[in-house]
């Protein structure tokens, strides 16, 4: 085999070298031929880029800036979302309730403006919501609302907050797919202090024994 013959081999191999690796690059290829070879290392040689983005932010009603013992339907934390490429839907939240006890807070409830999306469970230092079933869709923004009954037995000079702690506790799909956010956890909420009310201000009432007559 002459020098010629030896340098056309070599050009000829190298060019089949290539364009197996060429084709072998190709998604559809590489699943075809792990198929037809019998072996199943596609999935863990290949990986999708995940572009989808899903921004998520939680702060509280400007307008709400204390809460008293005992009140009601109390605007604790805003949840804001802003979708781009996909739809999303909300489908669980889970709160940890810091700065006061959990058995201080008698009801919550996560709304869509007035409509009412998902009941709370308060236990164990948390509040959860399921099957909240709210929807976005692409390229929007929207929010929810947390509301709460306080209890009759929380401090004056206490701060109650809702925390979110990790990425886990916000349930959403992207995209019709389960979808974990990219945001830095723990994500803190705004915390409102607990207020007793003044003799004079609306909404007092003089507890019992508190005034002795004399007779």
């Amino acid at each position: 085999m002459n020098i010629e013959k030896i340098i056309k081999f070599y050009f000829l191999f190298v060019m089949i070298v290539c364009s197996t690796v060429a084709v072998g690059a190709d998604r559809n290829t590489q699943t075809f031929m792990a198929n037809v070879l019998g072996y199943n290392s596609v999935q863990h040689s290949v990986k999708d880029v995940d572009n989808r983005k899903i921004d998520l932010e939680i702060s509280k009603n400007k307008e709400v800036l204390y809460v008293v013992a005992g009140n009601t339907n109390v605007d604790i934390s805003k949840i804001s979302f802003k979708t781009y490429d996909d739809e999303l839907t909300l489908n669980g939240l889970k709160f940890k309730i810091s700065g006061v006890l959990s058995g201080n807070i008698d009801k919550a409830v996560l709304k869509d403006g007035d409509e009412i999306l998902a009941e709370g469970r308060v236990e164990n230092g948390y509040v959860s919501f399921g099957n909240v079933g709210y929807k976005l869709d692409e390229n929007s923004e929207g929010f929810v609302t947390v509301e709460i009954d306080a209890g009759k037995n929380l401090r004056a000079g206490e701060r109650i907050r809702l925390d979110i702690e990790d990425s886990k506790d916000v349930y959403v799909m992207v995209g019709g797919e389960i979808f974990e956010l990219k945001n830095s956890f723990p994500l803190k909420g705004k915390p409102l202090s607990v207020v007793a009310l003044r003799k004079w201000e609306p909404g007092y009432t003089m507890p019992k024994g508190a005034v002795v007559v004399k007779k």
